[in-house]
């Protein structure tokens, strides 16, 4: 079985594309479509990777990363943000609130697998 990787996201069609992409190349992919579904799935499953939107219903991204970075048992889970806010505050933001990457949406499947390959390096995942 794959690294378990938790997609936060509410539009359905970045959900499709992005569980497309991982289910390629066999990962285990959970989906929380708002913070607060996000922040009891963490706590659930302890996903290898968190893979999360910032304009989210019931908590937004920004305040999911807050509380994950500050409990023990999620520090260490690798955030990669995946958004349309393409503005360097968003960016800084994110990053200064612990964040382990920042992918602007749209984006190519070989943008998140070199993502996935930094943070799960013992992974087989395309070229």
């Amino acid at each position: 079985m794959g690294k378990r990787i938790l997609l936060v996201e509410d539009e359905k069609n970045i959900i499709l594309g992005v569980r497309t992409c991982l289910d390629a190349v066999g990962y285990e992919v959970e989906v929380a479509e708002n913070g607060e579904l996000a922040l009891e799935a963490v706590a659930r499953s302890q996903p290898h990777l968190i893979l999360l939107d910032l304009m989210l219903p019931k908590y937004d991204g920004y305040e999911v990363l807050e509380i994950l970075k500050s409990k023990p048992e999620s520090r260490t889970i690798p955030v990669v943000v995946l958004t349309a806010k393409a503005e360097e505050e968003d960016r800084r933001k994110a990053m200064e609130l612990g964040a382990n990457a920042y992918m602007t949406k749209p984006f190519r499947p070989q943008e998140l697998w070199d993502v996935l390959k930094e943070f799960l390096p013992d992974e087989d995942i395309p070229q």
